[in-house]
């Protein structure tokens, strides 16, 4: 019988909980239905913040994934080496013996001249591993990637890059030659080796069999920032031939040996534990090389010995050999002498023979003496060769790799602090729109627990209804953030990466934590409203809640103006002072939005500023031209004698990286040397004023640098990137690996590449070699296309390697920032929307909690155009009070936005622009009065009979 009782009650509890299930299941549907503005507010600002967090980092990881896709599917090299005396296999086989080392290569390279059009352009030439070799039969690494057509296969065919055949207008099938370039070594030998120690490659013509994509260098598309990260002096294009195409006597020393590390692809390879591994071999490797230098130091020196000892062997028997025959014709003078003498005759002849004998027997003796000299200065010149030198190099040092890395994280640093503002907002009117909608459902509230329901069954409703918000919201923020936004973005990468394709890649885990955090913030934030309602009595709660007692507000306390203000004037005073909670509810997320507009185009500005920051504001000249050492002289003449050319100042210029003395990273830098008595003349040319801070860059720089013989002078943004200081001292090589470790005495302000500039002396002291000047810096007359026309009539001329028209450089400015102008963009739109939908929400709460109060005047006779008037003025009023404090917080937050965007050769000074300031408010309030005429038919709906009966 009991058993029998207790099954009826629980039949009687499960249907009760089945009525009570249905019940709420309806009242969730009918809550959704009659505030789904609320639902949809709540809902788009999910979305908006989960596709700012989830978007801009999506884009960036599947930049970063396609690229790791594509180094390994090239096999690209962790670590090369590069050494002043060049490398050879027992190097090689000392590499591949190195704990963690997967596979080593000895590669040759060596920098070319090309003639197009009459102009001397400079590439990179590649030999990729003979055939036959267990290079060519394995993976081979840094393999180019092939667009169209094919790798070479013998010694008279190369394979080119795209960016080449655009330059040249060739096309495959078509031939080129090359010759190497005299003035700068690539073989790694140090900048006193003979010419033709850098010519490592025959010197013939070649077939284009392919066009490729070079593993090395991926950042070189089109539109490309590298322009401005690059040197003047950097080869633009890379040619690939076979190692048939090596000259016999240039096989024995690599240029360079680059090598896999073991496990290193199993990971991506812009992670920290990828950079760990590398870093792990890179130790070990220093922990060989100084062996290895001095192995090939007396391996040189041993070989140049040898030849010495060669010539020397040589010379003295080719010496001998000549006495050996002035002392038989000294016999034979001896001999004819005394058969002349014996006989009576003269011997006049045989005496002016014998003085001829002896001349030459004395130049003879002079030409041994001076041998031995020769021989002796060229075993002491052996005796001085510098050690050799390794430098051990990771991907960091790849231009392609760098920048990839670098981009990718100042758009995420976007990505991450832009979210937490959107996550900020989201929380403010979700609070606002559910504290609302819980006063609203007070009386149902009280009739829930009149009913006997629970806490948690009424709060679930509340919960479930922001919950259903934020899911369908986290949902379409993801798949907007995780395709619709990399795809945008795809299109700006590929016209700055070679990459053949891009990939979406999905990580649910991270779309999944974004979602959940705002989630969570939101419906905490229902929790949150909906605590003080659920601890009242059922009593209490079906009463009607009392009104806020009025009172004196402080602008009465100034009674002239007081007097003076209308009525409603006085209205909408007290009623912004009555509902504090609401207005700073209003003025907060008004506020928020107008920080992310002027973020947004604090970031746009700055990118702007660059231009004329850089170019009149540091770069002076109209073009900067590049010779041989030996074309100077003549080259400068006849600048100097041009019409075009207003004046011009002869330097130095090199490419080189500097990095900090104890290692690291390292930086592209261009070498710019002073000659002597034009310290004070350079300042025409390049503006050298000093950036102590990112605040004095921002005001314009500082003081006036000039160049010194105590230390030389660098560029703001490489300081930064290697975390140096004023006084540091760096470690700079040249572009023949030369390398030195100088003082930096003063930080320059720069925007656009990196350089170090010393003057003559300090420059001949650290290199310990004699000023050259190769480069001139040059004034010109004419406009933009005139000054374009006559840098591209010097191109054509044999005697400049590189001619940098500054003109051409400010007319290609744009689209060398397309990226960061695009997220930019991005991000002002979705900051516009937000705006939007927090104006609307608050306006739509603001209406709905009073409409009794708005039915109240309407019945007062209050017309509607005073009706809208009387409700609009508040949000105005609130709009303009946000606005205001958002535009200053606006720019102190950018100042943090434009620091993080710190790119390798770009230096951001934070600029806003003051039509961005208008803009801003401008956007702000004109979404204000579109929504005013979206609410203006809210209000003109009020039902006056049935708002004033509520209550009852």
């Amino acid at each position: 019988m009991a058993h029998t009782r207790l099954d009826g009650a629980a039949r009687r509890r499960n249907r009760r909980s089945g009525v009570i299930g249905s019940a709420f299941a309806k009242d969730v549907r009918r809550t959704m239905t009659h505030h789904i503005g609320r639902f949809l507010s709540i809902l788009v600002i999910t979305a908006l913040g989960v596709t700012v967090a989830t978007g801009l980092q999506a884009a960036c990881t599947d930049l970063k994934r396609t690229a790791d896709a594509f180094f390994d599917g090239r096999h690209l090299h962790d670590i090369a080496i590069v050494s002043t005396l060049g490398l050879t296999d027992d190097d090689v086989r000392a590499l591949g013996d190195v704990d963690g080392v997967k596979a080593v290569e000895g590669r040759y390279g060596e920098t070319a001249i090309v003639d197009l059009d009459g102009s001397r352009t400079k590439v990179t030439v590649n030999a990729l591993p003979a055939a036959g070799t267990d290079a060519a039969d394995s993976k081979v690494m840094d393999e180019p990637y092939v667009v169209d057509g094919r790798l070479p296969a013998d010694g008279d065919e190369v394979a080119v890059t795209q960016g080449f055949l655009m330059a040249s207008g060739l096309r495959i099938g078509g031939k080129v030659t090359f010759s190497a370039d005299d003035t700068a070594s690539s073989t790694g030998k140090g900048s006193e080796s003979s010419d033709a120690a850098t010519e490592i490659f025959k010197q013939h013509e070649y077939t284009i069999v392919g066009t490729v994509i070079d593993a090395t260098d991926v950042g070189g598309g089109e539109g490309s920032s590298t322009a401005f990260r690059k040197s003047s002096t950097v080869p633009d294009h890379t040619f690939f031939v076979t190692g048939d195409a090596v000259n016999d006597d240039a096989r024995d020393v690599y240029t360079s040996v680059i090598l896999t590390v073991d496990g290193a692809a199993d990971g991506q390879s812009f992670s920290d534990s990828y950079k760990t591994d590398v870093d792990v071999v890179r130790t070990r490797i220093d922990d060989i090389s100084e062996k290895r230098e001095k192995a090939r130091t007396d391996a040189v020196k041993a070989e140049a010995n040898a030849t010495i000892d060669k010539e020397k062997a040589k010379t003295d028997k080719d010496l001998d050999d000549a006495e050996t025959r002035l002392d038989d014709a000294g016999r034979q003078l001896g001999q004819q002498r005394a058969y002349l003498v014996m006989l009576g005759m003269d011997t006049t002849q045989i005496d002016a023979a014998q003085r001829r004998l002896d001349e030459q027997r004395n130049t003879l003796n002079e030409q041994r003496s001076k041998a031995e000299t020769e021989f002796a200065d060229a075993r002491a010149e052996v005796e001085k060769t510098d050690e050799a030198q390794w430098y051990v190099r990771d991907r960091t040092a790849l231009s392609g790799y760098s920048s990839i890395d670098s981009d990718s994280k100042s758009i995420e640093a976007i990505g991450t602090v832009f979210p937490v503002l959107f996550l900020l907002v989201a929380v403010l009117i979700s609070l606002t729109a559910i504290t609302r909608m819980v006063e609203e459902e007070r009386g149902l509230i009280g009739v829930y627990k009149a009913l006997g329901y629970r806490k948690r069954e009424i709060l679930a409703k509340y919960v479930v209804y922001a919950l259903l918000a934020c899911v369908l919201g986290g949902l379409l923020g993801d798949a907007v953030g995780f395709i619709v936004m990399p795809k945008i973005l795809f299109s700006i990468f590929a016209t700055m990466y070679q990459l053949p394709a891009y990939h979406l890649y999905f990580d649910t885990a991270y779309g999944l934590v974004f979602a959940a955090l705002f989630i969570v913030a939101v419906v905490g934030s229902a929790i949150w409203a909906c605590r003080s309602e659920l601890r009242l009595d059922p009593a209490a709660l079906l009463r009607p809640k009392a009104p806020r007692a009025g009172r004196r507000i402080l602008l009465e306390r100034f009674g002239p103006l007081w007097r003076r203000m209308s009525f409603l004037n006085k209205v909408t005073a007290r009623n912004l002072f009555r509902y504090k909670s609401r207005a700073i509810m209003t003025i907060a997320g008004i506020m928020g939005c107008t920080m992310l507009m002027m973020c947004g185009f604090a970031i746009r500005d700055s990118v702007v500023q660059l231009r004329p920051n850089q170019y009149g504001g540091v770069v002076a000249y109209d073009l900067m031209a590049v010779t041989g050492d030996d074309d100077n002289a003549d080259a400068l003449r006849r600048l100097r004698a041009s019409d075009e050319v207003k004046d011009v100042l002869g330097v130095r210029v090199d490419s080189g990286t500097v990095s900090a003395v104890d290692g690291g990273r390292e930086e592209n830098v261009q070498l710019i040397v002073i000659p002597s008595g034009e310290e004070q003349r350079f300042d025409d040319y390049q503006h050298l004023r000093s950036a102590q801070s990112d605040w004095s860059a921002a005001l314009g720089g500082g003081r006036r640098l000039t160049p010194t013989d105590t230390g030389a002078i660098m560029t703001k943004n490489a300081m930064q990137m290697l975390g140096l200081q004023p006084g540091d001292s760096a470690h700079f090589k040249d572009s023949t690996f030369s390398g030195v470790d100088v003082v930096i005495r003063d930080v320059a302000e720069n925007y656009m590449g990196n350089s170090i500039v010393m003057t003559q002396k300090l420059y001949e002291r650290l290199f310990g070699k004699t000023y050259r000047a190769n480069g001139m810096l040059v004034h010109l007359n004419g406009d933009d296309a005139a000054q374009m026309s006559f840098a591209d009539a010097l191109k054509r001329d044999d005697a400049y390697l590189s001619v940098t028209s500054v003109a051409e450089l400010r007319h290609e400015f744009e689209k060398n920032f397309t990226l960061i102008n695009t997220v930019v963009y991005v991000l002002l739109v979705l900051a516009g929307v937000l705006a939007f939908v927090v104006l609307f929400t608050l306006s739509t709460t603001n209406i709905s909690e009073r409409e009794r109060e708005l039915a109240t005047i309407k019945v007062l006779g209050f017309r509607r155009g005073e009706v809208r008037h009387y409700v609009n003025k508040e949000m105005l009023l609130l709009t303009l009070i946000g606005v205001a404090l958002g535009l200053p917080l606006g720019r102190l937050v950018s100042e943090g936005f434009t620091m993080v965007l710190r790119m390798p050769g770009i230096y951001f000074a934070v600029h806003v622009h003051w039509a961005s300031y208008a803009i801003s408010a401008v956007l702000a309030l004109g979404f204000a009065v579109v929504v005013t005429f979206v609410t203006n038919r809210m209000l003109d709906r009020i039902d006056m009979v049935g708002a004033l009966k509520s209550p009852e």
